[in-house]
């Protein structure tokens, strides 16, 4: 299972700050079971759950190249410090901005999320419903590495045009 899921299921159970202090009858501290259980599996809507949460991040997060020139910063414009997508406020009903946005949107998920198969990622624009500019929608479908196989995904990820936010759901 991934690391975070040790963070967020610690979380849920609001159990994080319980201080377990058990004792034995000759009073020797007994180790936190939940310290000491061994690895277990997570089914495979948990770890849809925590991919949709970590999308949703990413795609929320304006990357440094949006405020700061990094023309002359390769390894920066490579790096973790560049984490997110271009800021998506910008892109109005400019069609030309449109039509790039999934490569845009692909390029960063192959980037920043290492638990998508590369070869298997497809980002594909969905058509306006009722003539909208004002939302824009893409369907994200890959295959997410998992032991003993991989696990198909699809994601509808939604692009308000006014805020730029968007808005990752099971497809």
């Amino acid at each position: 299972p991934p690391v975070m899921q040790a963070f967020r299921s610690a979380f849920a159970a609001r159990d994080a700050g319980k201080v377990i202090d058990e004792r034995t009858e000759g009073d020797e501290r007994i180790v936190a079971g939940r310290r000491t259980t061994p690895r277990s599996a997570v089914s495979a809507t948990v770890l849809k759950n925590e991919l949709v949460q970590d999308l949703q991040s990413l795609l929320n997060s304006v990357n440094l190249a949006a405020s700061e020139d990094l023309s002359d910063l390769a390894e920066v414009r490579q790096s973790i410090l560049n984490f997110g997508v271009d800021d998506l406020t910008a892109f109005t009903t400019d069609s030309q901005i449109k039509a790039a946005l999934d490569t845009k949107l692909r390029n960063v998920l192959l980037k920043y999320e290492p638990r998508l198969v590369p070869g298997s990622l497809s980002v594909i624009r969905k058509k306006e419903q009722n003539g909208s500019d004002a939302r824009m929608a893409f369907h994200i479908s890959a295959e997410m590495h998992a032991a003993p196989h991989d696990i198909a995904v699809e994601f509808v990820a939604d692009v308000e045009a006014y805020s730029g936010q968007i808005f990752v759901k099971d497809a």
